[in-house]
């Protein structure tokens, strides 16, 4: 089959053949329709994470398995044995093991996983276009979720970042909440688009923001967390959301008073379902650009450099 391989980081992907994986036991081989490139994918290419390698990327993976028909991967697979996995929050296991990023992923034409449990039927969705709410859309789900309680009449959230989840994130608190959302994106190109999906004013970052009860940063870096912390409310939350970092001073005299600071990471096999099911529904609107995994390198320099609506998807 057709993979591409990190080596080394810092270095491009390596586009090489490889033998297809075989299934043992409870395992199932999916053939990869369709692969999400995420901005953690670009982190663990330049070598932010550390990983074993060589390792194939990938963890938005939409494709056919044999039997079920099309798919969306879970992509976080627990011991089933901790506290997490039986409370249904694999992705918080300890010992979880992680498609692209503990073991092979979806930048291939095809890949392993361990059961039929972690596959999520798409139904009458185009698994290309769907890929991406593997993360993408389920990873700010969970966050908007888990925000619920600050997110009631007259609150505002603040989305920092209108990207491949942000653009997710605008939708969510529109449909979970009676809260007012504004989203703060450097990308003027973007502002129509994240308008049109449900936010009352698109800012850049060097115009002032309101304040807001709730602050979404997809962003994650030291400056968003700034801008985060100086639009929240007292009492208020901001959400750190994915693999993003940043740091920030913190005391009494740092932020406003009883804020809330925490993170929140990708979702439960639960929350995609339910993802899945609010996108075959239709409730919910993404922009993908699908292209070919032979052009993997050109697919994460454009995310790296931002140059990017919404999602790329590699087709093998």
């Amino acid at each position: 089959m057709k993979a591409a391989v990190l080596y080394r980081p810092g270095r491009p992907l390596r586009l090489e053949r490889r033998p297809r994986p075989r299934a043992r036991g409870e395992e199932v081989l999916v053939r990869v329709l369709g692969c999400g490139v995420c901005h953690s994918d670009v982190s663990l290419a330049d070598g932010r994470f550390e990983v074993r390698l060589p390792l194939v990327l990938g963890h938005e993976v939409a494709g056919h398995a044999e039997g079920l028909g099309n798919v969306l991967v879970y992509a976080s697979w627990g011991c089933g044995a901790c506290r997490f996995c039986q409370q249904d929050e694999e992705q918080l296991c300890p010992e979880a093991q992680q498609a692209g990023w503990t073991c092979d992923g979806g930048y291939a034409e095809w890949v392993r996983v361990p059961s039929p449990r972690y596959l999520v039927p798409l139904g009458d969705l185009d698994p290309v276009h769907a890929a991406p709410l593997a993360d993408a859309g389920l990873t700010p789900y969970r966050a908007v979720r888990r925000a619920l309680p600050w997110l009631r009449e007259g609150a505002t959230a603040l989305v920092v970042g209108a990207g491949g989840l942000g653009q997710f994130a605008v939708q969510y608190v529109r449909l979970l909440s009676p809260a007012q959302v504004v989203a703060v994106e450097r990308d003027r190109r973007k502002f129509p688009w994240v308008l049109d999906l449900g936010a009352q004013a698109v800012l850049h970052p060097r115009e002032k923001v309101p304040p807001v009860r709730v602050v979404f940063d997809f962003v994650g870096s030291s400056a968003t967390l700034r801008l985060g912390l100086q639009a929240v409310e007292p009492g208020g939350l901001v959400v750190q959301v994915g693999a993003g970092g940043g740091r920030v001073p913190f005391g009494l005299d740092r932020v406003p008073p009883e804020v809330h600071l925490t993170n929140s990471v990708w979702g439960s096999l639960q929350e995609l379902r339910e993802v899945v099911a609010l996108a075959r529904s239709g409730t919910l609107r993404w922009h993908v650009e699908a292209v070919s995994l032979d052009q993997v390198n050109e697919a994460l320099e454009r995310v790296r450099r931002g140059r990017v609506l919404g999602r790329l998807v590699l087709v093998p």
